[in-house]
């Protein structure tokens, strides 16, 4: 029996216990308390606060968490500003421009650093001339490879201290006099976006959660950077039952009771669609899945490019029109033509089917069209749907003068002559 056949099968015989279980490492009584809050001088940015928040003990020692912290100009709402908490994705760090890009929404942002370090460098509105990934003496531990620290107690291990650092910035905003406390939403991306997933099922309090690129179900990639981390090379069967149970978003993503936004692209380079699209359904409150077909996979792209991000934000907590809805789409077994349930046609001017007849890494894929007809409540597509189609999605937009927005998908559908699921 060869490697390929042994890992597939330990794969398979582990899985059944990931979504019908998971174990809740964190103290959540600790992690809701307000976390005490340092003033500094380190790393000053133009009118932003910057400080220091109280982060988990980390080997018996205390730590705290560097984060960046604004409002927007004008007269504060009724209730108090709407906020937003971002955390970033790997080598990155707490964004000032990310920070000011939810201000200018009106929106009060959070932006941390969760890998124990100090702004560094000049990408996104970064000041001074410092080294990038510099620590600092009260810092957690940092993010080795993908769960490269699995050998270590769970209180020991990055993951734990990155979704107890986010769930503490939470904690704090909320006690904040300007800010309403109902109305603090999460983003994330890349890692920031796995790390997210997993805190939407952990933390209620949240009142919705975005992730962008970063999903669960990381072992089930097709991506040779992150399959590698996984059985048989490098995770015993105990280390993998608890990255399953306790780490991976797909554990506690179906506990997420908030509304969700997942944005992603269809030829996502580290976070496959097919991963991605299945988080999505697997979130246990309303969930909605935008596809920005080629969307580049980097900080400032991950929350400036999509404007559904803002869009999605504004509908939960500024009562602005949602983003469309999309049912499972059926195809016709006579004529293979599909029709799409689908809520917000005043929302949308075009409508379109993607399908791939390839196999092989989805990254790589090649993509199809068929464009649909719109309908009040249905798109039908236009063409019938190639017999050795291997997947496809359903996806909408709305499009002015060149301007693209209201981008939402169906879910992920993958076929007969596709892999299992």
């Amino acid at each position: 029996m060869n490697k390929l056949v042994v890992s597939l099968l330990l794969l398979a015989s582990l899985a059944s216990t990931a979504e019908d279980s998971r174990k809740v490492v964190w103290d959540l009584k600790a992690l809701f308390k307000v976390p005490k809050v340092h003033k500094t001088e380190e790393r000053p940015a133009r009118g932003l606060r910057s400080f220091f928040y109280e982060g988990t003990p980390y080997k018996g020692k205390p730590t705290r968490v560097f984060a960046y912290y604004a409002i927007p100009e004008g007269t504060r709402p009724p209730g108090g500003w709407p906020a937003m908490v971002c955390a970033h994705g790997g080598g990155g760090t707490a964004y000032p421009e990310w920070v000011r890009f939810w201000n200018q929404r009106g929106y009060a942002a959070l932006a941390m650093d969760l890998e124990g370090h100090l702004p560094g460098g000049k990408a996104h509105q970064v000041e001074g001339n410092f080294p990038v990934g510099q620590g600092h003496q009260d810092a957690g531990p940092s993010r080795i490879d993908w769960f490269g620290d699995r050998a270590l107690p769970d209180q020991e291990q990055w993951f734990y201290h990155a979704v107890a650092d986010v769930i503490r910035a939470n904690s704090l905003l909320r006690v904040v006099k300007e800010i309403n406390p109902e109305k603090i939403g999460l983003t994330g991306i890349s890692w920031g976006g796995t790390v997210v997933s997993a805190v939407a099922g952990v933390d209620p309090r949240f009142a919705f959660v975005i992730p962008v690129y970063g999903s669960g179900y990381i072992h089930e990639s097709d991506n040779p950077g992150l399959s590698q981390w996984f059985p048989p090379k490098n995770m015993t069967a105990a280390q993998f039952r608890d990255y399953q149970t306790k780490w991976d978003p797909s554990a506690h993503l179906p506990h997420a009771r908030m509304p969700m936004l997942f944005v992603t692209s269809v030829a996502d380079p580290v976070f496959q669609i097919d991963i991605f699209a299945r988080s999505a359904r697997s979130a246990g409150g309303p969930s909605t899945l935008c596809i920005r077909p080629w969307m580049i996979h980097a900080h400032g792209n991950g929350w400036s490019d999509p404007v559904e991000i803002g869009q999605f934000a504004d509908s939960i907590v500024k009562d602005k029109p949602s983003l469309p809805r999309l049912g499972r789409p059926e195809i016709d077994p006579s004529t293979r033509i599909t029709r799409t349930p689908f809520t917000g046609r005043d929302r949308i001017t075009e409508a379109w089917i993607y399908f791939t007849t390839a196999r092989g890494p989805w990254k790589s894929r090649k993509w199809h069209f068929i464009q649909c007809t719109i309908g009040e409540k249905e798109l039908v597509a236009q063409k019938a749907l190639p017999k050795e189609t291997v997947s496809f999605l359903v996806y909408v937009f709305r499009d002015v003068g060149g301007f693209r927005s209201n981008h939402a998908a169906s879910e992920l559908v993958v076929t007969a002559n596709g892999p299992p699921r």
